[in-house]
C-alpha cells in the first residue's frame, strides 16, 4: 500500500511540475480559453425562424506547435422563442491553425461534434442531440486576445440550424 501511495505521489508531482511552464507565453503546450459575443441563428425544421443570439465558447487542449492547436471545444448560442429560453451548441473536437507562429495574425478554426438543443426556462425544458460542425477565422489582436467569427451548423432530427457568430476571446498558453 505504501508503495502505491508513493508511486501516485511521485507521478502526481511529475505531472504538476511539468505544468508549471504551461502558461509561458508560447502557444505550444497547454491551452485554455473562452469568449463571448453575439450573432444570429437561422432555424429550419418543424418551425422556421431567425433570431439574435448571445454566443459563448470554451476550449481546453494542447498545441503541438506554435501554429497548431487541438482541443475540446464547447460553442453555445442562447436565444428565446415563444416564451422559453433555449441554447443550441456544438461540443467536440476543434483545431486552430495560425498563419504565423507568433504575434498578431490571422488564424483558421473548425470543429465537429455533438449538437445539443435544450430549453432551460419557460414551458419547454427538454433536450435533443444531433450532429454539429464549426468553421471560422479570426485575428490575434494582442497576446492572449483574439476576435473570431464562425459559422455553426447543427442538425437535430429533421431540423437544421445555421448560427453566424462573432466573439471576443481570451486564451491562456
Amino acid at each position: 500500500m505504501k508503495l502505491k501511495t508513493c508511486a501516485v505521489v511521485c507521478v502526481s508531482f511529475l505531472i504538476l511540475a511539468s505544468q508549471l511552464s504551461a502558461f509561458d507565453g508560447q502557444r505550444k503546450g497547454f491551452i485554455l480559453g473562452g469568449g463571448i459575443g453575439g450573432g444570429s441563428l437561422s432555424w429550419n425544421g418543424y418551425t422556421d425562424f431567425n433570431k439574435g443570439v448571445f454566443a459563448t465558447n470554451f476550449i481546453i487542449g494542447y498545441a503541438p506547435s506554435n501554429s497548431l492547436e487541438i482541443y475540446y471545444t464547447n460553442n453555445v448560442s442562447f436565444f428565446s422563442q415563444e416564451g422559453s429560453d433555449y441554447y443550441i451548441g456544438v461540443t467536440g473536437l476543434g483545431v486552430t491553425k495560425y498563419t504565423k507562429p507568433e504575434g498578431k495574425g490571422l488564424f483558421f478554426c473548425g470543429g465537429i461534434g455533438i449538437s445539443v438543443l435544450a430549453g432551460y426556462s419557460g414551458w419547454d425544458t427538454g433536450s435533443d442531440t444531433g450532429f454539429g460542425a464549426l468553421a471560422g477565422l479570426g485575428y490575434d489582436v494582442a497576446k492572449h486576445w483574439r476576435i473570431q467569427g464562425e459559422v455553426m451548423y447543427t442538425t437535430i432530427h429533421d431540423s437544421t440550424s445555421w448560427s453566424f457568430r462573432a466573439t471576443l476571446n481570451i486564451i491562456g498558453f
